[in-house]
């Protein structure tokens, strides 16, 4: 809390802190629990010392301790070893200080909270150098915003030794090498400003004030607060992390930033997923999964909700403050929608001194972080034939046929194909380029953005464009009284295929056996010297080429406007309303393929052709309306109070509109229109319910009241109350009003009299929130309707007769899911704020989720009608620690390293009415247990020998050495499904990362890492099992078992063929359990900006050069994991993860 201010080389003022360097949270409790009050606090100007015989050193120490004030002095100004005695009860500061230095030859000057002191006016002596010819003498005066006089501003020539300090009045006078210099006005507690010389000698200069931390203001729910009055877990993100760095998605701009929040980069290919999101949209969740499925956070964007495809469309440029709020105080007021956490987005708005210009552009190529390593055509031919012997087989490639695999003798017969660097790209481009415009007004302020995204795929043919566009103003119709401000958001975003739909398992299953295209030009037919149609047909590269076409258009539209009336100080009147609209339309064409030749014989193979042709389309429409206004108030009194209410209400309403069309059998492959393909429902095998036609509307609405108070007292007393009322139709009637109230409360016990003597503790706040949330999102609009599906047939007097049945039921009871959190934090900043930590230990219990009870088949419900109840229970429990450390060395090296941790214990408590345990697939869900439990046998090695095998329990009579060897859990000799138990969870118990920028004279560095620990991957199918399904073979599966390396701990079992290893591969068990803890290096950024002088010169403000690399090193932990990205969500095949580098340069103008 004190500093002191010392003389440097260059005359340049600083901050030296005396540091006890003590960071312990054992040392703090001590602190807390035996400091004694030895002085009273006060934010007056009034002091009481009783000191005799000591330092002005040791006085400065004893003001500062005892008061607000901070002392701002050259040590070669000010003799600090004169002694001095000194007595005050509640003495104004000022008479104090003539005391102690009148007639001393040092005088001082009170301005705000800092104490300058400086020597009386005397001859200076001007230090010898040499005068050149050119050389000018500048003078003027340095102010801050509101046009005070600021003494003591360090005035240096860049680049020299030569500086002078502003006098009491803020006038300073200084020589220098002549124009064109650069001067350097540094000020503590303001922002560093560069000013060039040119020929005027007069240079007034105003310096901005330097937002501290704890000042910075905080996106909140409906509002902004101050960060040292937070009471709730909320974590903001500055845009200068997010901006510059070429990310496909604003969500992964996100990793690795703040502890809680995981963000997995899903790889995900260019184009549409089933459910209209974009396909290489990633996956946020913060604070763990709080029901059985894993929905994520709400959004809200300048003060709108949005969907996930809308945040991670965003520009990061675009984008002013982000703040991601965890628990229930800091959430509360978005309710029904909060249970997962929220991410507010403000976009940037005009304004400054003048007009900015910025352009931002970047190129940058793509390349595949892992792809499977699959042998090569003589290794699988050999352990293929070794697979079958494993089964008491023959052979089936000859010694001859290896060799010509691998001399590549005969490749039309025996070719050596790696079928993922033939199909792919090696590497695929993309590039950004964004423009935003700021411009001041006498009345209005105009920000202008404008964003285009160009990605090409790794697979040939595809790519996406995205065009952003974003236009914000704020008008002042009248100063102070009222504003008025729009919102204009355009997202128009395309994604072509020129080629067919390849398939990732199809890929998987290529063997490095069989032929892409034939020597006479022809695909190929011909798999180790035989023609084989189905590895023929399995070619993705054909399929590329010849297999049709598809798009999807998506167009976003948004127009928002704001109003802001204050009829009296502290009174504020807040209105909203806005209108999205989303039209998105997919189409696709699958070619009718003619059949391939035989190479052999030149014969078409009728089998291998693909039929019949067919076209699908699908139209979504999505309309969004919303109106919302709040009232705030908020007054100080009485000194040290102060209170502040919000007042709101809102309601929205959403209409979703889709519509589908399907036809085959067109008469060729350029015909692709409605008309020309038949009708017939059941030829549309791609839709799922066999429909040609269908058209689907859905419509929610909700309204909504909400409050907050929050009150503070001697400004380090915090108290935070918030409820929300919402009304949802998703819902029965009986069942859509719930509340969601919150409490918080905080104490800045830094600023606590006790707390005056430790001088390396800066801010102390420990903080306490309990509230409720919820979840309406899980539940489907029009739950509490009976569904009947009227296209059924009776058999009446043996007579077909047309009729309907109840194929889902309803449950007029369903509600909200509800998530009760509790959390406790604490705040610190050590060092003179060099060091920032920020802990929260945090329990979340969601109740009431929506789950499917077991119902007894005479209800005649398939499984997926059986309808939802409110039932199941679960529990997170966490802890969180974030620091930070920033510095500078020197005149010019800043950095700041910082890292942050976050585990998560999840429980499930109740699975409803008695239910303790469901079982689905590899899954189990079981009171005690976690969401993610994998369910299968305990593998305890392999089988060493016959006499391993004799004496353990009974598994199959087919069980033999280099079989698996699973745990008897009930010891009843026999293996069976009775032995399965729970052998790992998919979730990672703690998420971390790590951090690093620094800065070196225009040079700049930003690395972010990410890691996960103490989490499985279970990887099957042709992931993992060799010849499953007829897929290649694994290399990691050369370290096998075998009877020359009997090692009961080798990484994988004997091989053999999926049909013959059938307990090895299709019993769900630990030994397919990989470790799936990673660490990787999310991104690398390396900058240059050039100087000023430079960047006039061309005719810019500001000039910068960049490269970045995202994700450019993994390290996992499971060796047999190497050739897979920890990030995708299958094993069986799939687009891969992604790392990029990009080149980009910054303009400003």
């Amino acid at each position: 809390m004190k500093k002191n201010l010392s003389e440097r080389k260059g005359r340049m003022l600083y901050v030296k802190f005396k540091a006890k360097i003590r960071i312990s949270t054992i040392l703090l409790s001590i602190v807390l629990a035996t400091a004694q009050a030895n002085t009273s606090y006060s934010q007056k100007s009034r002091v009481t010392l009783d000191m005799n015989d000591i330092t002005i050193a040791h006085f400065i120490d004893a003001v500062e301790g005892r008061s607000d004030y901070h002392f701002v002095y050259k040590t070669k100004e000010v003799d600090l070893e004169r002694k001095v005695s000194v007595k005050a009860i509640d003495e104004d500061i000022t008479s104090i200080l003539d005391r102690v230095f009148v007639n001393t030859g040092t005088v001082y000057r009170i301005v705000k909270k800092q104490i300058f002191l400086t020597a009386g006016k005397t001859e200076k002596k001007q230090e010898d150098r040499s005068i050149t010819n050119q050389e000018l003498r500048v003078s003027g005066m340095v102010k801050d915003e509101n046009g005070t006089a600021l003494p003591g501003v360090s005035v240096i020539e860049k680049g020299t030794q030569n500086g002078t300090s502003t006098d009491f009045d803020g006038n300073y006078e200084l020589s220098v090498s002549g124009s064109g210099t650069v001067l350097s006005f540094s000020y503590i507690g303001f922002v560093t400003q560069n000013v060039t010389v040119g020929q005027e000698t007069v240079m007034d200069v105003v310096l901005k004030e330097d937002i501290s931390e704890l000042d910075e203001v905080i996106v909140v729910a409906y509002g902004t607060q101050k960060k040292e009055n937070l009471t709730g877990a909320v974590v903001s993100v500055s845009s200068e992390k997010l901006a510059n760095r070429p990310v496909a998605s604003t969500q992964n701009a996100l990793q690795g930033i703040a502890p809680g929040v995981t963000v997995l980069q899903r790889p995900g290919d260019v184009g549409r997923n089933s459910d209209g999101t974009s396909g290489n949209t990633g996956g946020i969740t913060i604070r763990g999964r709080s029901n059985l499925g894993s929905p994520g956070p709400m959004y809200i964007i300048d003060g709108i909700p949005a969907t996930s495809q809308e945040f991670a469309s965003l520009n990061a440029n675009d984008i002013a403050n982000m703040s991601v709020l965890k628990d229930a105080s800091s959430a509360a007021l978005y309710g029904s929608r909060a249970a997962n956490g929220v991410i507010v987005v403000t976009t940037n708005r005009g304004g400054g001194e003048k007009a900015t210009i910025q352009f931002n552009t970047s190129y940058g190529w793509q390349s595949a972080t892992k792809l499977p390593q699959y042998t090569n055509a003589a290794d699988y031919a050999a352990l293929y034939n070794e697979a079958l012997g494993n089964a008491g087989r023959d052979p089936f490639y000859t010694p001859d046929q290896i060799r010509k695999f691998a001399d590549g003798s005969e490749p039309d017969l025996y070719p050596d194909t790696n079928w993922y660097k033939t199909v792919l790209h090696a590497a695929a481009p993309q590039k950004e380029a964004s423009l935003s415009i700021s411009a001041p007004g006498k009345v209005t302020n105009y920000y202008l953005g404008l964003t285009y995204f160009d990605q090409e795929s790794l697979i040939p043919g595809k790519k996406q464009d995205r065009i952003v566009a974003k236009l914000n103003t704020e008008s002042n119709i009248v100063e102070d009284i009222l504003k008025v401000g729009t919102n204009f958001s355009f997202i128009k975003q395309d994604f072509d295929r020129d080629g067919g739909n390849m398939s990732w398992i199809e890929l998987n299953r290529s063997l490095p056996t069989s032929v892409v295209r034939q020597s006479n030009g022809e695909w190929g037919s011909v798999d180790g010297g035989v023609v084989n149609a189905q590895t023929a047909q399995r070619n993705q590269l054909r399929i590329l080429e010849e297999g049709g076409s598809g798009w999807d258009r998506d167009n976003y539209l948004q127009l928002a406007a704001n109003a802001s009336l204050t009829p009296l100080e502290g009174l504020s009147v807040n209105g909203l309303t806005s209108l999205k609209y989303t039209h998105s339309n997919s189409w696709s064409f699958t070619s009718t393929i003619d059949p391939i030749n035989n190479f052999l014989t030149g014969a078409p193979i009728n089998s291998t052709r693909v039929t019949p042709n067919e076209m699908t389309e699908y139209w979504r429409k999505r309309q969004e309306f919303l109106i919302q206004g709040t009232v705030d108030y908020e007054r100080r009194f009485a000194e040290d109070h102060y209170a502040k209410i919000t007042l709101g209400a809102s309601q929205e309403s959403n209409i979703y509109r889709t519509a589908f069309i399907g036809r085959k059998n067109f008469p060729n492959n350029d015909m692709e229109t409605v008309g020309s393909g038949s009708g017939n429902a059941e030829d549309i095998s791609s839709d799922s319910d066999g429909q040609a036609n269908r058209s689907n509307q859905e419509e929610w609405a909700m309204r909504s009241f909400f409050g907050r108070l929050n009150y503070t007292f001697a400004d380090r007393y915090l108290l935070e109350a918030n409820t929300r009322i919402d009304y949802s139709s998703r819902f029965h009637p009986d069942q859509r009003r719930a509340v969601f109230p919150s409490f918080s409360a905080g104490w800045i016990v830094s600023r606590e009299s006790f707390m005056n003597n430790i001088s390396w503790l800066d801010y102390l706040k420990v903080r306490g929130s309990w509230g409720s949330l919820g979840n309406q999102n899980v539940v489907r609009i029009g739950n509490y309707f009976d569904v009947l599906n009227v296209d059924y047939a009776y058999n009446f007097e043996d007579t077909a007769q047309g009729g309907a049945w109840q194929s889902s039921g309803s449950n007029i009871s369903a509600t909200w899911e509800k998530v009760k959190m509790l959390d406790i934090g604490l705040d610190i900043n050590l060092f003179g704020n060099r060091v920032s930590i920020v802990t929260d230990y945090y329990v979340k219990k969601t109740e009431g989720i929506l789950t499917q009870l077991p119902v007894l088949r005479t209800y005649g419900f398939p499984d997926s009608g059986i309808p939802y109840v409110n039932a199941a229970e679960t529990r997170n429990r966490g802890f969180e620690f974030a620091v930070n450390y920033s510095d500078r060395i020197g005149e010019h090296f800043r950095f700041t390293v910082g890292g942050n941790l976050s585990t998560i214990d999840n429980e499930i408590l109740s699975l409803g009415q008695g239910v303790q345990e469901r079982i689905s697939s590899y899954w189990i869900e079981r009171v005690g247990g976690s969401v993610g439990d994998f369910y299968g046998y305990k593998a305890d090695g392999l089988f060493r020998d016959a006499a391993d095998v004799e004496n353990h329990a009974y598994q199959s009579a087919a069980t033999a050495p280099g079989d698996i060897k699973y745990r008897d859990i009930n010891g009843d000799g026999v293996i069976n499904e009775e032995d399965r138990t729970v052998i790992g969870n998919d979730v990672p118990w703690f998420n971390y990362g790590f951090n690093l920028s620094a800065e070196y004279k225009g040079i700049s560095l930003e690395v972010l890492t990410y890691g996960v620990g103490n989490v499985k991957t279970y990887l099957a199918n042709e992931a993992s099992f060799p010849f499953f399904n007829g897929a290649g073979v694994k290399e990691e599966l050369k370290n096998r078992w075998t009877t020359e390396n009997p090692d009961p701990d080798a990484d994988f079992p004997r091989l053999l063929l999926s049909q013959d290893g059938t307990q090895n591969y299709n019993n769900i068990s630990s030994f397919w359990l990989f470790n799936g803890a990673y660490f990787r290096v999310r991104s690398i950024t390396l900058g240059y900006t050039f100087p000023e002088e430079i960047s006039k010169k061309l005719g810019m403000k500001m000039l910068r050069v960049y490269g970045t690399s995202n994700n450019p090193l993994t390290f996992m932990a499971d060796k047999r994991l190497a050739d897979y990205d920890p990030e995708l969500s299958s094993g069986r095949g799939g687009y891969p993860g992604i790392k990029t580098f990009s080149l980009g340069f910054n303009f400003r103008f």
